[in-house]
C-alpha cells in the first residue's frame, strides 16, 4: 500500500502466493503503461530535489475499468500498488454502464453455459443460446475482430483498423480476464449474445450481476435494496450511480432474483482491491508526468492537484460510497492494514515508487 514518508508505517505484507517476484514483474514489463510514482503539490515539478511525500511500487491512473483490474493484477504480483483518480469515487464509465462483459475465446462462462451447469449455485435457469453459438477458442475471436470478410450488422468495422498485435495480445487474454474477474468477487448471468465490438460469429456477452438480499455482502454476492436503488422511482444510490435502471432485473438473462449494471462489476472489482491492499486516492487530478529529464528518460511519477467535487444545492463535499457509508457505520468494504485514513488537504503531499 501507500507507504507515507519517514512515518515509520509498515507497508501492507506482500501477498502470500505470488506468480513470480517483484524485481521478475518490473522486469518482465508487466507494469508498462503505468507510473511510477506521484507528487501532490502545486508549483512546477523536476526530477530533482523532490520532497516525496508517499511511495510506492505502482501508481495507477485512473480508478475505471482498465484502472481497477491492472491494480489487482499488481498488486496480485507482490507490488504495493496506488490508484489515483480525480472523481470523488471510483469505477469510472464502468460504474455507470450496464455491466455487458464481451469477452469469449472459449472463457469460462462460455464453457459454463455450454455444458448447461450452474456450478455454484445461482438458480441460473437453461442457457439462452445453443452449444454451437458457444465454442470459441482466441485464433476465432482474433478473426472476427479483424477479418474483413465477417460481416455482420453488429460488427464494427473499424476496429480492424486497430494494431493486429494487440489485437492478438487482447484475443489471447480474453479467457484469462474472464477468469480473473471471476476470482475477485464477479459474478455473471448467462451469456446472452454479443454486442457491438463484441465479435460477431459467437455468443461472448455476459453481465455482471449481484443478488437481491436483506444486506449487501460482495463475497456472498448479495445487494441490498437501499444499495440497489429505486428503479420505479428511477433514484439511484451511492453504491449503484449507473445512468440506466438501477439494478436492471436479470431474470431475462437466466438470473431470476439477480440484478445486472457496472456497478456489479465495478463495486466486486473495488471490494477486492482494497481487500488486497490496494490504496486509493480520490479527488486528484493528473496534471503532469514527471521523468528523469524534461521530456526524456525514466518516468518518476505524476504530479497531481486537489479536485474536491460539491453537492449543487447543499455545497456539501461529495464523498466516495465507502466513505458516505462509514459515516453512517455500515461498511461492507474492507480496511487495508493500518485502516482507512483520509488525507489532509494535499498541497503539501508528495509520493514516490520504487520502479517502472
Amino acid at each position: 500500500m501507500a507507504k507515507k514518508r519517514d512515518s515509520g508505517r509498515k507497508e501492507t505484507r506482500l501477498q502470500k502466493e505470488k506468480s513470480f517476484s517483484r524485481r521478475d514483474f518490473f522486469k518482465s514489463g508487466a507494469a508498462a503503461g503505468v507510473s511510477a510514482a506521484v507528487l501532490v503539490g502545486p508549483g512546477k515539478a523536476s526530477a530533482q530535489g523532490i520532497a516525496w511525500n508517499y511511495e510506492v511500487d505502482v501508481v495507477v491512473c485512473g480508478a475505471g475499468c482498465t484502472g481497477l483490474h491492472a491494480a489487482i493484477r499488481a498488486r496480485d504480483l507482490g507490488a504495493s500498488v496506488l490508484v489515483v483518480d480525480s472523481n470523488f469515487d471510483v469505477g469510472g464509465k464502468m460504474i455507470h454502464s450496464g455491466g455487458f462483459v464481451s469477452l469469449g475465446g472459449g472463457d469460462a462462462i462460455q464453457a459454463r453455459d455450454r455444458a448447461g451447469a450452474d456450478p455454484d449455485g445461482f438458480g441460473l435457469t437453461a442457457p439462452l443460446v445453443p452449444p454451437a453459438d458457444l465454442e470459441d477458442d482466441p485464433d476465432l475471436l482474433f478473426k472476427d475482430m479483424t477479418d474483413w470478410s465477417v460481416v455482420d450488422a453488429s460488427g464494427v468495422g473499424r476496429y480492424r483498423y486497430n494494431d493486429r498485435q494487440l489485437h492478438r495480445a487482447w484475443a489471447d487474454n480474453a479467457p484469462l480476464t474472464r477468469q480473473f474477474q471471476l476470482e475477485n468477487h464477479v459474478r455473471f448471468a448467462r451469456v446472452d449474445g454479443t454486442h457491438f465490438g463484441g465479435g460477431v460469429s459467437r455468443a461472448r456477452m455476459a453481465k455482471a450481476m449481484l443478488k437481491l438480499a436483506a444486506k449487501t455482502d460482495i463475497k456472498a454476492g448479495t445487494l441490498s435494496a437501499e444499495d440497489r436503488g429505486d428503479p420505479e422511482k428511477e433514484r439511484h444510490s451511492r453504491f449503484n450511480p449507473m445512468r440506466q435502471t438501477p439494478g436492471i432485473p436479470a431474470a431475462s438473462v437466466g438470473a431470476p432474483g439477480w440484478v445486472y449494471g457496472g456497478f456489479c462489476l465495478a463495486r466486486c472489482l473495488e471490494f477486492s482491491a482494497r481487500e488486497k491492499g490496494v490504496r486509493f486516492m480520490l479527488n486528484r487530478h493528473l496534471d503532469e508526468i514527471i521523468r528523469e529529464g524534461q521530456l526524456t528518460g525514466r518516468v518518476l511519477g505524476i504530479k497531481a492537484s486537489y479536485t474536491p467535487r460539491f453537492e449543487p444545492g447543499t455545497g456539501a463535499q461529495l464523498l466516495a460510497e465507502r466513505q458516505h457509508r462509514r459515516a453512517r457505520s455500515h461498511d461492507p468494504y474492507p480496511r487495508t492494514q493500518g485502516g482507512h485514513r483520509r488525507h489532509r488537504r494535499p498541497s503539501e503531499q508528495s509520493l514516490r515508487s520504487h520502479h517502472v
